[in-house]
């Protein structure tokens, strides 16, 4: 069943580019092996299926989905490559700064836990996965947001796919601090960007910093939190993950204490959330 529904999400991933040819080319692999995808008759590699998923922004537990929760979860939008020569000189060199970085911030590459105060439901902590992968010479990401709650007293869950947020973004370093900047994947109209110190020591456990984006509500308002990275490995169970994602009460068992300590940290002034307004209307 995972095969057949494979090939259907492949046609519908390949329906959002202009032809079978330019998927292939811009994925560097042969057009009669795409077109046995499409049509069945055969089935990728461990390889081949990890260089489709990055190429159309989807994970490798998604694309092989009942197709009608493909469609609903995914609901991809085409994106086109930025060419270097064509884009702004500000771009161009930060584009230029990550690609020569790749080498050295391979060593980020795994599954992470984000932990940060809610943006917009105030005193619960969100969990979510990010993914940091190497991919045409960048190091990038994805992040994965659920918003259902977790624990006693929990109102009921959304219905299935809709709870769900996915951000894709690019990791670089400036000036000894870590920088991930992602736009929400399926409307594109959310940017935020995490600010992290880097670890002193060869071994990556967490990442402590801050992140600001702006709240889900109307007024969209621009605010900040600090964060908690917490690696959990190189390759994980992405489901099983996903499982412990969501809004947790500060209190709950599933929040480590650590985390929430400096969630929370006292000093430097300042409540947990530091919301922004337009002041008045002049």
């Amino acid at each position: 069943m995972s095969r057949q529904n494979f090939t259907q999400n492949l046609r519908l991933l390949c329906s959002y580019h202009p032809s079978i040819a330019e998927v292939s080319r811009r994925l560097g692999m042969n057009r009669q092996q795409i077109m046995k995808y499409l049509s069945g008759g055969a089935y990728p590699s461990a390889s081949s299926m990890r260089r489709l998923c990055d190429f159309f922004g989807v994970e490798e537990y998604e694309i092989v989905m009942p197709s009608d929760q493909f469609r609903d979860i995914v609901r991809l939008k085409p994106s086109l490559p930025i060419s270097a020569e064509l884009a702004p000189p500000v771009v161009s060199s930060l584009l230029k700064l990550a690609a020569q970085q790749s080498s050295q911030l391979t060593r980020y590459t795994g599954y992470y836990y984000e932990f940060r105060y809610s943006f917009t439901t105030p005193g619960l902590v969100l969990k979510s996965l990010i993914n940091v992968f190497e991919s045409d010479g960048l190091v990038l990401y994805k992040s994965i947001e659920r918003l259902r709650r977790h624990g006693p007293g929990a109102p009921p869950q959304p219905a299935a796919g809709t709870d769900i947020f996915k951000y894709l973004g690019l990791l670089l370093q400036v000036g000894n601090r870590i920088h991930m900047l992602d736009q929400e994947a399926i409307m594109g109209e959310e940017l935020s960007h995490m600010i992290l110190f880097p670890p002193y020591r060869s071994r990556i456990s967490t990442l402590l910093g801050m992140k600001m984006g702006v709240t889900a509500t109307e007024a969209h308002e621009p605010i900040a939190a600090r964060v908690v990275l917490e690696k959990i490995g190189r390759r994980v169970e992405v489901r099983r993950a996903l499982e412990h994602c969501g809004l947790h009460s500060a209190n709950s068992d599933t929040v480590p204490a650590s985390v929430l300590s400096y969630l929370d940290e006292p000093g430097n002034g300042g409540p947990a959330l530091l919301h922004a307004h337009p002041g008045p209307k002049s």
